[in-house]
């Protein structure tokens, strides 16, 4: 049968609205990098996290606007510095419908920090003292010190059932193949492919507003814009400046930025690198030889801000009497003459291709202007997963080019992880530092906070312990076919995604 002209144009109108629909209840996800396991008390990085938290629930929820909600805990206070309180939900089933308990929490932080686990953010809990358990649904949580930021990583503590380790080979399978009490629950995973999840029907919010999501990991920026075109993808990460107006143009498309928490530096091994890394002057010299600022128009079209150490005006512990080192290649020869090596210095620079936005063009020109001091830099452009376990396990270059999210906009979050002697990121050992930091987060004290943080920016100054480069603006290729917001802690939390 033929139909007319127009009843046939509404026939394929309607059926393309109808395809447009049922494609928006699986979200397609798109990040620079896969995850790197699905099991939650070993990994923290970004892409990890990212398909992690619509797995697994949170003692508490960290809201975008940066406050904190109740999550697994209904309520909770602080009875003194070092003792928290929780009372947790009891309508709560993880996804195999085993019930959600407090023995899960205390099962969590203990496998956390169990040496044996070998999990890289043991660092990130070892303020945990003691878990008490109280019946099913009330825990005490007793801190070795005071935790200015104990919230944040309370919203970070994303829990396992206890059950799912029991027997030879658990842990392993269960990092494959997770069990947790998110909005969804695992499908499947090929690894590098696609990680597939779908809605968790009998999550305690409610089900979510789309049946399921599928993570893509896609490296080249390009490859995920142009899914994102062809409408194979409704949400793409971190979008380079450089192809902002492709999607601008786009039909069907929406462009959206925020102001990132992350800041983008060249770590320096002054522990095991080249012996020259050892003196303050050669480290000085490296940030004065680099044009961050030319960087940042050039590479990221202005989409950025140049930092003071680590820190911007939005961070707890800023200080505005500090600022970014000037540009003075001059300068850097100078020191560089000073230290004994004015005929010149050999180092290797390493640095991931695709995991931040523009960070190989980035690493390219700091060589380059490095180069043009009198430094031979040897680059050398890795793939992701293995750059980032080398420096997570102790085996950094000479310079490495790196990002840390700065999800609680202070301080504490980012300085001692990076900074302080063996720390999880750190390849610098200074006593005078560790002492600040150490001060800094030791209190809840405010202006004592920030006294601490004032001694560690003026050593971070002189002493120039990373070659400190800028904050970029997120941004963000979003589909019309589903309502959702980024936000500025690169936390892609898809459970209030729907579709349009």
């Amino acid at each position: 049968m033929h139909l007319p002209l127009r009843p046939r144009l509404l026939a394929v109108v309607a059926a393309l609205l109808l395809a447009a629909s049922a494609a928006a209840q699986n979200v397609v996800v798109m990040q620079s990098a896969d995850a790197a396991t699905l099991d939650p008390t070993l990994n923290r990085e970004t892409p990890t996290f990212n398909v992690l938290i619509n797995v697994f629930d949170a003692l508490l929820d960290k809201e975008a606007e940066g406050g904190y909600a109740p999550g697994l805990a209904e309520s909770w206070e602080a009875v003194d510095e070092t003792t928290w309180r929780f009372e947790l939900r009891d309508d709560v089933l993880f996804h195999d419908d085993t019930p959600f308990t407090a023995e899960a929490v205390a099962f969590t932080v203990a496998r956390i920090l169990d040496e044996e686990t070998g999990s890289a953010i043991r660092g990130g809990f070892d303020f945990i003292e003691e878990v008490e358990v109280h019946g099913d649904h009330e825990l005490t949580l007793r801190t070795t010190r005071p935790m200015p930021l104990a919230e944040h990583h309370f919203s970070e503590l994303l829990i396992v059932p206890p059950h799912a380790f029991d027997g030879d080979g658990a842990a392993e399978r269960f990092g494959r193949n997770p069990i947790g009490t998110g909005a969804f629950r695992f499908v499947s995973w090929q690894r590098d492919v696609e990680l597939r999840l779908e809605a968790f029907e009998d999550h305690w919010r409610g089900a979510p507003a789309v049946d399921g999501l599928t993570f893509r990991p896609a490296p080249e920026a390009v490859t995920r814009v142009s899914a994102l075109q062809a409408g194979e993808a409704h949400v793409a990460a971190q979008i380079p400046p450089s192809l902002a107006p492709v999607l601008e143009a786009a039909p069907d498309v929406s462009l959206k930025a925020v102001d990132g928490a992350r800041a983008i530096y060249v770590g320096i091994n002054s522990v095991a690198g080249n012996e020259a890394l050892q003196d303050p002057r050669v480290r000085r010299a490296l940030n004065l030889a680099v044009d961050v600022e030319g960087i940042v128009e050039g590479i990221l079209d202005g989409r950025g801000t140049p930092t003071t150490t680590l820190l911007t005006e939005v961070d707890f512990g800023y200080d505005p009497a500090f600022e970014p080192f000037p540009y003075d290649p001059d300068a850097a020869r100078t020191l560089l003459a000073e230290a004994g090596h004015a005929s010149g210095l050999e180092l290797t620079l390493q640095s991931p291709n695709g995991r931040y936005v523009g960070d190989a063009a980035v690493a390219q020109a700091v060589a380059e202007q490095l180069g043009a001091v009198g430094i031979d830099v040897n680059l050398e452009i890795r793939e992701y997963g293995a750059y980032v376990g080398d420096l997570f396990s102790g085996n950094a270059p000479d310079l490495y080019l790196i990002g840390w999210g700065n999800a609680p906009l202070d301080a504490d979050f980012i300085l001692p992880s990076l900074l302080r002697t063996d720390e999880l990121l750190s390849y610098t050992s200074d006593p005078d530092l560790d002492a600040f930091l150490d001060a800094g987060r030791g209190t809840v004290d405010r202006d004592a906070r920030l006294e601490a943080y004032r001694g560690a920016l003026e050593l971070m100054t002189e002493r120039a312990y990373a070659i400190y480069l800028y904050k970029p603006q997120d941004l963000y290729g979003v589909s019309d076919a589903i309502d959702w917001e980024p936000r500025t802690d690169e936390r892609l939390w898809m459970i209030d995604v729907a579709p349009r």
